[in-house]
């Protein structure tokens, strides 16, 4: 029930700076789509900015959406 709550929201942020946690590393960059199994996100982080990154919606532990000032 949680999963489908959190692909609501990050539907509606598409195109968002987001940062979300998992077990082992934090992922920041751009959210380029969200479904029930899967979210990507464009890495802005670490040595190869621009690498899409595909994440298990199972494995996310929490997601910030970045408010650019």
């Amino acid at each position: 029930m949680f999963s489908k709550t959190l692909i609501r929201e990050l539907v509606r942020h598409i195109g968002s700076q987001v940062e979300i946690a998992l077990d082992d590393r934090l992922i920041e960059g751009i959210l380029l789509s969200a479904s029930l199994s899967l979210v990507v996100v464009s890495d802005s982080s670490g040595y190869n900015p621009g690498v899409e990154v595909n994440i298990q919606t199972e494995f996310i532990n929490s997601v910030r959406f970045i408010q650019k000032v």
